[in-house]
């Protein structure tokens, strides 16, 4: 019966042996070593990740938004002001001149010769008066002068 018995406390002890020093120094190496992984892994993740994107993303931000927003404002805006000034610029300015010019001076114009032209300056002897004005009589063929 001492053979079984010692046979059982044997196997136990083997059993209890190889798995307090086998398997658990394994898993318990495996567990520090993959923690001490997961965690020095995650902290560097987590530094490089934070640190190398928003330093990446305030620089190309900050620079390329910059950059792009500062020239394509300026080129549009330069652009299509400089455009538009230009073009409505010459365009109102050639509309009011050609207003002003075909309006305003033909109207002028067509007043003077109307009114001024058969009025004419005559050379008179001078009087106290000054120089007088003499009508031509073709604006008033039709009356008798008196």
């Amino acid at each position: 019966m001492t053979s079984f018995i010692d046979l059982l406390l044997a196997n136990l002890l083997a059993f209890y042996l190889t798995h307090l020093l086998a398997f658990d120094p394994a898993f318990y190496l495996a567990y520090i070593l993959v923690y001490l992984l997961a965690c020095l892994l995650a902290f560097y993740l987590a530094y490089l990740l934070a640190d190398v994107l928003t330093y990446l993303l305030a620089y190309l931000l900050a620079f390329y938004l910059a950059f792009y927003l500062a020239f394509y404002l300026v080129y549009l805006l330069a652009f299509y002001l400089a455009y538009l000034l230009a073009f409505y610029l010459a365009y109102l300015m050639e509309f009011y001149l050609a207003h002003l010019l075909a309006f305003h001076l033909t109207f002028y114009l067509a007043y003077l010769l109307a009114f001024y032209l058969p009025v004419e300056v005559q050379q008179c002897t001078l009087s106290w008066a000054g120089p007088r004005l003499r009508s031509s009589g073709a604006h008033c063929a039709g009356q008798i002068p008196g």
